[in-house]
């Protein structure tokens, strides 16, 4: 450890952890959950309006208010490769919201409608009950994870921290009540995609080509073929095309906010194409020549990152328009679309929108609202590492682990708005769903991370002498 460590680990072992409060938000909002379903096909209650429907429940105006007068609980740790760890501990945060059950219509007949119904609202594509089928292949990408932060120089850490100052972005496209990323879920949720990371563990873990030129797969959700520089390019378009349509939604008036959190994505996200492109001194990804795992740390450790991209050039670029610059060895360059990517953007482009104005179509009928509410705690970790000549401290990573927690839901008037039978079918469901107390445990994680790493990492910093 850096003498520079030594004296940032030494001053906040000695200092009081009060003065960290003043950086902390007093309250945190995010975004509502939509309708989540509880039964797929039940009596409503008159006032519904129709005779059978499928029942559900969304969330909203969910706020965090922090406690301001309890203290904080610091603890300072070091691991083996000399950085500073430390671990902050929150309690007392009070989680308050409103729950509404809905009741959307539905019509049962024999004919299979082909899952385009969607009788409850978004959808996600059918996936294996096992969330971790291929462990090793975890393990193998947290190595791999170690290696980069051991990297000499500071491309290795600069990746690592790019990707967790957006983590909270890339999360969303997966989350399953994400409308917008239907269209995307389907596409990566293809054996192609899990052919390629298997293909890359191998070559990883026991030697080859990363990027087999000769190889290809199947895509049967694009009827695509192409080899791994191919697939790696429609992958990255598709992730580039979704967040921008999640920075859409969340503004249709300023579709290319700059400031919003997807379209920020977006931007690294082309920049890292941007960066792969120039030092491999090709004009697209897909001419990407054959790496191995050796070439490929080495590209990392001595290239030239790409100057970042604006969001209005990940606009543009989407939108077929040339995008360019100079590198940083002075060189101009050029980068745009090809047609038959651009085809491709156009068609999820249209297929997020068909499916938005389908999930739109749906009209749930408000039945009942409550309070909800809960307690909360949690641990914030941030890692810290020497970086520069004189190993100054520097945030390398910051999450949040929370603890477990009861949701509370204010249920008095239920039986009275909705009948004895709807509302005890509403608390079984609720009793049964796991997967709602974990999408709220996430999006809470989620939005803590947000707020509190970079606020109390830079409280830490500046409290420095």
């Amino acid at each position: 450890m850096s003498a520079a460590m030594q004296a940032f680990q030494a001053g906040w072992t000695n200092q009081p952890a009060a003065t960290l409060t003043a950086a902390l938000p007093r309250s945190i909002g995010f975004g509502d959950i939509p309708t989540l379903p509880l039964a797929r096909a039940i009596d409503m209650p008159a006032q519904a309006g129709f005779m059978r429907g499928s029942l559900g429940i969304d969330l909203s105006g969910m706020q965090l208010a922090l406690a301001g007068d309890v203290p904080l609980a610091v603890e300072c740790s070091s691991d083996s490769q000399g950085r500073c760890v430390l671990a902050v501990r929150l309690q007392n945060i009070e989680l308050q919201g409103i729950h509404t059950l809905k009741g959307t219509q539905i019509w049962e007949t024999g004919l299979d409608g082909a899952g385009t119904a969607m009788p409850i609202g978004a959808r996600r594509r059918g996936g294996s009950a096992d969330d971790n089928a291929h462990p090793t292949w975890i393990q193998t990408a947290n190595c791999q994870r170690e290696s980069l932060q051991n990297l000499p120089g500071t491309n290795g850490p600069t990746l690592l921290s790019t990707y967790s100052n957006h983590r909270a972005a890339f999360n969303d496209v997966f989350n399953e009540n994400n409308f917008q990323a239907y269209a995307f879920q389907q596409g990566w949720g293809n054996s192609a995609v899990s052919e390629m990371a298997g293909d890359t563990n191998t070559a990883l873990t026991e030697g080859g080509v990363v990027n087999d030129p000769v190889k290809t797969y199947y895509n049967s959700s694009t009827g695509i073929t192409t080899n791994y520089n191919g697939h790696a390019q429609n992958q990255k378009l598709a992730l580039l095309t979704t967040l921008t349509a999640m920075a859409e939604g969340a503004d249709p008036n300023n579709p290319k906010d700059a400031t919003n959190p997807y379209n920020q994505a977006a931007a690294a996200t082309l920049g890292f194409g941007t960066s792969i492109v120039q030092n491999t001194n090709v004009t697209q990804i897909t001419d990407v020549p054959a790496q191995t795992k050796d070439s490929v740390y080495g590209l990392v450790q001595t290239g030239t990152p790409a100057t970042p991209p604006s969001v209005e050039d990940v606009h543009n670029f989407l939108n077929g328009s040339p995008i360019g610059g100079r590198d940083a060895q002075g060189n101009s360059w050029t980068w745009s679309l090809s047609e038959d990517e651009r085809a491709f953007v156009r068609k999820l482009q249209a297929d997020i929108a068909e499916h938005t104005a389908r999930v739109a179509a749906q009209k749930p009928m408000a039945l009942v609202k409550g309070a909800l509410r809960a307690r909360l705690a949690c641990h914030v970790y941030l890692q810290f590492g020497g970086q520069g000549a004189d190993g100054a401290p520097a945030l390398i990573d910051g999450r949040v682990e929370l603890d477990g927690f009861d949701l509370h839901f204010d249920d008095d008037a239920w039986n009275g708005a909705l009948g004895d039978s709807v509302a005890q079918t509403a608390r079984d469901a609720l009793s049964e769903a796991r997967f709602i107390k974990s999408l709220v445990h996430d999006r809470i994680a989620d939005a803590l991370e947000r707020a509190l790493v970079q606020p109390l990492a830079k409280a830490l910093l500046d409290s420095q002498p």
